[in-house]
């Protein structure tokens, strides 16, 4: 039978930034930090002209943590060694890493972000935050464009073949849209991709003309799967770290000091918010905490008040935890809220997040059918590298929901999620739909599929824009 759909839509990922990661080791099944090392010994032996060792990713709560920047020159004492956390908000790296960005022996101050340090103030290996990891990514050999197109043309492959038609691409610093750009010239793209230059607090007006520039670039190269609509905002960091910004104080913290790290004053984010939406640009907010989640709605209130109320639909990205009084700004605002359901699934990252947040505030994260009952439209992405890009395994948590059975949902509308409200988001209406020119056939009938066949349902097929292939 032909069990047609319209396509998933990854409403929240970056598919360059995860393949050029998966060219190093995997580190997905190391049990612990020894196996971890192991694995990244092993890689080393057998491939000897590497220059950098870039690897992903290792959960903060396996065994053996934290990693030290002694253990990782076990790995290799000459070879700078960078190892992500799986919320890809940290790194760990070794002795030669620091010694290259000049960091061996003293941290530099920043505002947003940190070197952890020892007790004589010697850098440990653990790097958060980018701010600070930019410092060691800086001394990084730069791919050619043809590595990094190959690259690309494997994200797309491992995309397509789970049934994604579309991605927002959520983070483009120079030097990557010329590999979209290419691809476009040399008709390499298989897929809609929409770019979203990162705007950074410190240089938000040169972020902002790159911005501009970017998208003049990819409207003049025209091609139909290639846009360039978008800017993101990161407005906190991570609750992992300890950096995502909330309300309330993190657990077994009593100053207001430790609520998360502020990224932006409101003034000035106002301001990017008002240049960017007057430039014609939607905005994608990073916020995890409820604190930056109303951060972000006070800035998008303030460009409607100025700018009056068009659809603009902005995105609020993750929204692990949102302040109920925000409901109803976020359904007039017409914020479109992207949540990656799959962080929902339980285990050791969500047992631990109750250290850090206790057991009221970690049951509430992910509040996807509340949202929807308010009248918010919600999107579904993966954030791959962070999580796999597979929307089934994301679809699964959103209709089982362990942790919150209130919250789950029925699979009609969590598919809607993760298609047809994605492709609000990213302004793909028209092309997407399985009477269009864009759809995925599975091998089973999505909708009618337990959970167990819908977790492991196969792409048959599938057309984007006409264009027909098997995975």
């Amino acid at each position: 039978m032909d069990f047609r759909y319209s396509g998933f839509v990854d409403g929240h990922c970056h598919p360059l930034f995860a393949s050029r990661e998966a060219e190093g080791p995997i580190l997905d099944a190391a049990a612990d930090v020894t196996a971890a090392l192991e694995i990244l010994t092993a890689f080393l032996e057998t491939n000897p002209e590497t220059q950098w060792l870039d690897a992903g990713s290792l959960d903060r709560n396996l065994p053996g943590m934290p990693v030290t920047a002694a253990q990782l020159d076990l790995v290799s004492a000459t070879i700078p060694v960078v190892v992500h956390a799986s919320d890809h908000h940290a790194i760990w790296v070794n002795s030669a890493a620091l010694r290259l960005a000049g960091f061996e022996q003293s941290a530099p101050q920043l505002a947003n972000a940190h070197f952890e340090v020892d007790a004589s103030g010697k850098p440990t290996g653990m790097v958060h935050e980018w701010d600070a990891m930019s410092l060691i990514y800086n001394h990084q050999p730069k791919s050619s464009i043809d590595a990094d197109l190959a690259a690309l043309d494997r994200a797309q492959t491992r995309l397509l073949g789970n049934g994604v038609v579309a991605v927002q691409e959520a983070w483009i610093d120079r030097g990557m849209p010329e590999v979209y750009l290419e691809a476009a010239a040399r008709d390499l793209l298989r897929m809609f991709v929409n770019l979203a230059p990162r705007i950074s607090p410190n240089n938000w007006r040169e972020d902002l003309q790159f911005a501009k520039a970017t998208r003049s670039a990819v409207r003049a190269a025209a091609h139909p799967l290639l846009s360039c609509n978008t800017i993101k905002i990161f407005v906190d960091g991570v609750l992992s770290s300890q950096t995502a910004l909330l309300k309330q104080p993190y657990c077994g913290h009593q100053s207001n000091f430790k609520t998360g790290t502020v990224l932006w004053e409101q003034v000035a984010l106002e301001e990017l918010a008002l240049a960017a939406d007057s430039a014609g640009f939607q905005l994608h907010f990073h916020a995890i905490g409820d604190a930056a989640v109303s951060q972000a709605l006070d800035a998008i209130q303030y460009i409607d008040d100025c700018n009056g109320p068009v659809d603009r639909r902005p995105v609020i990205a993750h929204a692990e935890l949102i302040d109920h009084s925000d409901l109803e700004r976020m359904r007039r605002l017409g914020v479109v809220v992207c949540q990656q359901p799959v962080w929902a699934e339980p285990g050791i990252e969500r047992e631990a997040l109750k250290e850090v947040l206790g057991e009221e505030r970690t049951l509430a994260m992910y509040p996807i059918a509340t949202l929807l009952e308010a009248g918010v439209v919600v999107s579904f992405g993966s954030d791959w590298p962070v999580s796999d890009p597979n929307p089934l395994h994301g679809l699964y948590q959103a209709i089982t929901r362990q942790d919150a059975p209130e919250q789950a949902l029925a699979v009609p509308e969590a598919i809607r999620c993760y298609s047809q409200n994605g492709a609000l988001q990213i302004g793909l209406e028209a092309p997407l739909g399985i009477a269009g020119s864009t759809w995925v056939e599975w091998d089973v009938d999505l909708v009618n599929a337990s959970p167990t066949e819908l977790v492991n349902a196969r792409v048959i097929r599938h057309s984007v824009n006409g264009v027909v292939t098997k995975p």
